[in-house]
């Protein structure tokens, strides 16, 4: 994630220059055959092993995973037809029609050709081994993943992090695969120019249907304004997340249509960190009760979405939203910890890559009971550094994920969280009721143990939840795309895309 962000940021004034601006008319219908999609990310690599050096949306298109995510959020076949999945481990039964591209079947030896890439020697195989503790072929079409533990959603995990490469075409000739990658998706690749421009074509015997789309031109990421022009010039006829600032440019536009929700995989969450606020817990309860949820939402998001009353999305709550912790946002309780607290008037720093907005209504609420505070906006990569380092005092960050459930985002904030924890403050009663949680096999008791983390969480204080963080996508209202749940995540299908009728 660090590199992939590193790269995005890094060239994205530069690639803005690969849109020509100049208005340009709508497309003729005889050109209907081909969308051109804005990146949110560039690709530096087109195979999954470099997964933080590729747009995923290129990968979700090339590659199949075992399952896709549907408009609501449930689970559909891609690779697999059907899967069985318990606290222990998820069954995958493939489908036999499946190929990949260059006509060879897809079969469980792909899988765990592809799965010992991931595990032993990709990028992230940490990520891999704290979800999965082994994995087997049962049969030519079947393979079995165990858990790590009971609570791991192996469905959702493998929707970003398992793409199953062909065996024989990888091993034969590793370097060429690179630059000419063999999949089983619904496109397969045919160019990618000297600019970053991807193009790909339908795979007319793709197992699930060709796609209705028949060519796809991924254009390299660009800043947002350029993006909405390429828009409405008909240079361009998608773009993920486009900001808030940006909607009302589009919104009057009939040759567009704008897909907003303000339910997502994350929540946008002040976190206090460092030395002050992990010896002070006044202090952070103070500054938990300060910030103005309401007017977080109306100033930063343009009123779109709610105050959060929860600690992490509404989407990754689940059955545990609702919950009845006590008072978030309360002045004068805020202003009474302040007075109970060490604060000496000393002026923290607000450090964030994003979010200038929100971290505006958060300088003025703790300006407003005394509590000083600047902004430093730096980029992705100098963020990253800076949380890895452990130099963060305040920072604003969309917590949660798509695979995420309730319990790694508790994990991450406890003592063994590699980024986030480690920087918080340290609670002895937290990590026991955490660590329970993480070995209990029991549904129920492990319910019990996350509503009681939940509560310790809340009376720690460092964790700020302000609203659900929202996305929106634009689209050239030729095509039509509803998969909501899957945008929310930036997860897109390009095989999913009909035209207007």
């Amino acid at each position: 994630m660090k590199q992939k962000m590193k790269k995005a940021i890094g060239i994205l004034l530069v690639l803005a220059m690969s849109f020509s601006i100049a208005a340009c008319g709508s497309k003729s219908s005889e050109e209907r055959d081909t969308l051109t999609y804005i990146a949110y990310f560039p690709s530096d690599s087109l195979v999954p092993l470099d997964i933080a050096l590729c747009e995923p949306n290129i990968l979700h298109a090339i590659y199949d995973g075992f399952v896709k995510m549907g408009s609501d959020g449930e689970m559909e076949p891609m690779l697999a037809e059907s899967w069985e999945d318990d606290s222990e481990k998820t069954v995958f039964h493939l489908n036999k029609e499946a190929k990949f591209h260059d006509g060879t079947p897809v079969t469980a030896d792909d899988v765990i050709f592809s799965l010992d890439l991931y595990y032993n020697d990709g990028p992230y195989s940490f990520g891999f081994q704290e979800n999965i503790a082994k994995y087997e072929k049962n049969d030519y079409y079947t393979v079995t993943l165990y858990k790590a533990v009971p609570y791991t959603n192996l469905l959702a995990f493998s929707i970003e992090n398992i793409y199953i490469l062909p065996q024989k075409a990888y091993e034969a000739d590793e370097e060429g695969f690179a630059s000419d990658p063999i999949g089983s998706g619904p496109y397969r690749f045919v160019s990618q120019g000297s600019d970053g421009t991807v193009t790909l074509e339908a795979f007319e015997d793709y197992h699930l249907g060709a796609p209705e789309v028949k060519n796809i031109v991924v254009k390299p990421p660009v800043d947002s304004s350029t993006g909405v022009v390429a828009m409405e010039t008909g240079e361009a006829d998608l773009m993920m997340d486009v900001p808030i600032s940006q909607l009302a440019v589009v919104e009057g536009n009939d040759d567009l249509t704008l897909v907003t929700n303000e339910s997502s995989w994350s929540c946008n969450t002040l976190l206090a960190m460092g030395d002050t606020f992990k010896n002070d817990p006044n202090l952070r309860k103070a500054v938990f009760h300060a910030v103005n949820r309401e007017n977080g939402v109306k100033l930063a998001n343009g009123g779109i979405g709610s105050a959060s009353t929860e600690l992490f999305s509404t989407r990754i709550m689940g059955d545990y939203a609702g919950m009845d912790y006590g008072p978030f946002y309360d002045e004068a309780l805020a202003k009474e910890y302040l007075e109970k607290s060490d604060y000496d008037g000393k002026e923290f720093t607000i450090v964030i890559w994003q979010d200038s907005d929100l971290a505006e209504s958060i300088q003025s609420d703790l300006m407003k009971i005394g509590i000083k505070c600047g902004i430093e906006q730096v980029d992705s990569n100098a963020w990253y550094d800076m949380l890895f380092n452990g130099e963060l005092e305040l920072t604003i960050a969309p917590l949660g994920s798509m695979t995420g459930t309730v319990e790694s985002l508790l994990i991450s904030m406890s003592s063994d969280g590699k980024t986030y924890g480690v920087n918080m403050a340290r609670s002895e009663e937290y990590d026991a009721v955490v660590n329970k949680m993480k070995n209990e096999k029991d549904d129920k008791a492990r319910a019990e143990l996350v509503k009681e983390a939940l509560k310790l969480l809340y009376d720690r204080a460092d964790v700020i939840s302000i609203y659900d963080t929202p996305f929106s996508y634009v689209i050239n209202s030729d095509f039509d795309y509803v998969n909501k749940a899957g945008a929310a995540a930036l997860c897109l299908y390009f095989g999913d895309i009909k035209l207007s009728k």
